[in-house]
């Protein structure tokens, strides 16, 4: 176990790491979210203090309304793009789905799970075991569980995403 004198250090390393990201606050303060706050959006964001920034929100194409709360980075050192979105709301999963069928994703990485700490922290926007497939009706996606292999710390599973205005599907993992 670590000396009294070695946590001190350490907390005080840590405590050091945070002017940088003060910085990062100050220069997101910088950056308009303006669009996350209209009345009609307010809905759409499961939070209150977490707002996709203007100029790298992902726009939706599809719907008479544009918005969802989802990012396009940038990751220069992998060369890759990625959207960071919010855990869908109950009333946005046909939006995350119509997200990913417009930008061609291949793949979710979901980093919570949907309970924690007795706290909802994610609808569920694929379809469990029992259900094989769900339609979100708002969107017109119809979601399709292919495969799951449930691993003691993680699951991976084989989705179909059918787009059933036009007839047409692709598989992702999640």
């Amino acid at each position: 176990a670590p000396s009294q004198i070695e946590r001190l250090s350490f907390q005080k390393q840590d405590a050091s790491a945070r002017p940088h990201t003060s910085d990062i606050r100050q220069q997101s303060c910088e950056l308009p979210c303006k669009v996350a706050k209209f009345p009609e959006n307010k809905t759409r964001n499961r939070y209150r203090d977490v707002s996709p920034f203007d100029h790298s929100r992902i726009c939706l194409q599809l719907g008479p309304n544009d918005y969802i709360n989802a990012s396009l980075i940038t990751a220069e050192e992998a060369q890759r793009k990625y959207i960071l979105t919010q855990g869908p709301l109950p009333s946005t999963c046909g939006h995350f789905w119509e997200m990913v069928w417009e930008q061609r994703t291949r793949g979710v990485v979901m980093l919570n799970r949907v309970i924690e700490k007795g706290s909802i922290k994610c609808a569920q926007y694929w379809p469990q075991r029992e259900e094989k497939d769900v339609i979100f009706e708002d969107t017109n996606f119809k979601v399709t569980l292919v495969s799951e292999d449930i691993k003691s710390y993680y699951t991976v599973r084989q989705l179909e995403l059918e787009n059933l205005s036009v007839s047409c599907s692709s598989r992702l993992s999640e």
